[in-house]
């Protein structure tokens, strides 16, 4: 399932980096397709087993927020 992440908080390409590596190392299931500094967001393939609090969680973690899910 794709899923668009609206998330607050990224400043730099090296706040992309740590997004996309959070994401993808710490949830089994998550594969980032593309993040955009510019429009602040983050498009991901997750599978069934994948909550979106799973997914807050990691972007909280990070010091960002998750302003919502599409």
């Amino acid at each position: 399932m794709r899923k668009k992440l609206l998330v607050d908080g990224m400043s730099c390409m090296n706040c992309v980096r740590h997004l996309k590596e959070a994401l993808q190392e710490d949830i089994k299931g998550v594969e980032v397709i593309d993040i955009s500094l510019e429009n602040k967001c983050a498009v991901v393939e997750v599978n069934d087993n994948v909550s979106d609090e799973m997914i807050k969680a990691v972007i909280d973690d990070l010091g960002y927020e998750l302003k919502g899910i599409e």
